[in-house]
């Protein structure tokens, strides 16, 4: 007969449902994305339409991520999910520290940008990839926009550094301690 934390571990995937995986690895991409775009956006020997159309996307991909992060969220409290590869409680906790502070680094950053935009100067509307206008929450503010350039700004920098650890761990797993670890945020066979 199994003891009962046997049989726990027996009902518990192995994996992330591949649910998580696709928004996992599609948030990633769109992050990617927003940097890469961030670069010709702010431009200022660029055509003024050519940058206007570039915020519309990068307002526009920002919200689609944050909302992403908030289904990864809801799947994380509805699906079970595999139990840690390493069973060091530091490493556990550092781990959800890093995953915490990204979490919380990637929905912060779309909202301070909404009220970035909400708070400028110039009004100009936020287009949802030309679908429709999304709602600003407050009107012009200098003093609100300048904070919310400040922290956009350097929660970009700080979403490089974590994303960083996130990468360098993941890397420590695959080529040090070869678990199989980025197998399980993956579609199909494990990795190494």
């Amino acid at each position: 007969m199994l003891s009962r934390r046997a049989r726990r571990r027996v009902s518990e995937p192995t994996r992330w449902h591949p649910a998580s995986v696709a928004l996992h690895w599609l948030t990633f991409l769109l992050i990617l994305f927003q940097f890469w775009v961030s670069g010709p956006m702010l431009d200022e020997k660029r055509d003024l339409i050519a940058r206007f159309e570039l915020y519309q996307l990068h307002k526009s991909v920002g919200l689609t991520i944050a909302a992403f992060v908030l289904l990864r969220l809801v799947l994380r409290v509805t699906l079970s999910q595999p139990d840690p590869e390493n069973q060091n409680p530091w490493l556990r906790r550092a781990a959800a520290l890093v995953h915490a502070a990204l979490y919380l680094c990637i929905v912060a950053l779309p909202i301070s940008g909404l009220l970035m935009a909400a708070a400028a100067p110039i009004q100009i509307p936020t287009l949802y990839f030309g679908l429709f206008q999304v709602p600003h929450p407050i009107g012009p503010n200098p003093a609100i926009y300048q904070r919310m350039l400040w922290l956009h700004d350097r929660l970009g920098n700080i979403l490089i550094v974590l994303g960083s650890v996130h990468v360098a761990a993941v890397a420590v797993h695959m080529l040090l301690w070869r678990d199989g670890l980025l197998g399980r945020m993956w579609f199909g066979r494990r990795w190494l």
